[in-house]
């Protein structure tokens, strides 16, 4: 475990001064958001190609843990909790620190706060916190909470670090285009600052993935049907985006532009219930019982091989449109972070 920090995590940048210092010819100041955006829409369709490898890969591992995304996503929120608590007594565990631990301590669970925060009623987090601790997950000690060493079972990411640090390298090369952004990383680098600064890139990951979760479980009713839509919509992408690259169809230049353009593209084949269960993990009967669903809430279409694929103008079009602006914003953010951290604060790899 590292020494406490002597500023929060959230302000570890170090100290700049208001014009940007000058290190031979170049200009170093910390990253800005909305520059990060900018340039990443403006190749929207490799970013989001990457996106939802990454997404799709996670939230796919997530359902297989439990079978059960919301237990899942319980169980990040209580782990965020942790990372939050080391975050606050500035100190940070690494990778392998912080899956060799017997126990964790999470302090108390208030349902209340968290059937907010996750918008899922209390009675739902209350069984979800049953089933948790009947898997010895989470366990009671006196007053406090904990997670015991099963977590490093069930949530231990090892699969997903790598992808991200593939995903961060790509877009670190989009980036490294620009004067302001500097040198790129490989991907052995990302991976090697994660593992080193593990609970603070995790806590930036959860801090972004719950509220990502949580909007479309709103929007949806529940996470499964996201996801059964999701394959639709990665399936129809990976089409669109073939055609993209092989110059067929224009490139899009915004976010929005391909939004538009990916609902409007018509796919040569879609995709049917038994390739969904198979990429998602979810039971085929699920699967074909969330189609239906979607097919009656006219968020998708079926053809006569029984393939599904999006609606050009689904239900709700102004709302999906809404969440996914959104989302691609809070990736940038995202993006802008890790790279912070990497770049401009006192947290090096040696």
């Amino acid at each position: 475990m590292s020494k406490p920090l002597d500023i929060k995590t959230v302000k570890i940048f170090e100290p700049l001064k208001k014009k940007p210092e000058i290190h031979g010819h170049k200009e170093f100041h910390t990253l800005n958001a909305e520059q990060v955006y900018d340039i990443l829409a403006q190749r929207s369709n490799d970013t989001v190609t990457l996106w939802f490898k990454l997404q799709q890969a996670w939230c796919n591992n997530a359902y297989f843990t439990f079978k059960d995304y919301d237990s899942y996503l319980i169980m990040i929120y209580l782990v965020n909790q942790v990372f939050q608590k080391y975050s606050d007594r500035f100190q940070f565990l690494s990778y392998d620190e912080f899956y060799t631990k017997n126990e964790l301590v999470i302090d108390k669970i208030n349902l209340i706060e968290i059937s907010k925060e996750l918008n899922i009623p209390k009675e739902t987090i209350r069984r979800k916190v049953n089933f948790l601790q009947n898997q010895s997950i989470i366990f009671r000690k006196g007053k406090s909470i904990y997670f015991n060493n099963q977590i490093n079972r069930v949530q231990r990411p090892a699969n997903s670090k790598k992808m991200m640090s593939i995903f961060l390298e790509k877009t670190g090369q989009i980036l490294e285009k620009e004067t302001w952004f500097g040198k790129s990383f490989t991907k052995e680098e990302i991976e090697a600052f994660i593992d080193k600064y593990f609970t603070i890139c995790w806590q930036h990951w959860f801090r972004l993935q719950i509220p990502f979760l949580v909007r479309h479980r709103t929007f949806f009713g529940d996470l499964e049907t996201w996801n059964v839509w999701g394959a639709i919509g990665i399936s129809q992408f990976t089409d669109y985006s073939k055609q993209v690259k092989n110059r067929v169809i224009e490139d899009p230049r915004t976010y929005a532009d391909l939004y538009l353009h990916l609902l409007r593209h018509t796919p040569k084949n879609g995709i049917n219930a038994s390739s969904i269960a198979e990429i998602s993990h979810i039971p085929r009967a699920t699967v074909i019982r969330k189609l239906k669903f979607l097919l009656k809430q006219k968020l998708v279409a079926k053809n006569k091989k029984l393939e599904y694929m999006l609606l050009p103008s689904p239900k709700n079009i102004k709302s999906f449109e809404q969440n996914y602006m959104h989302n691609q914003k809070h990736k940038a953010g995202f993006v802008t972070t890790i790279f912070d951290l990497m770049k401009n604060s006192s947290f090096k790899v040696e």
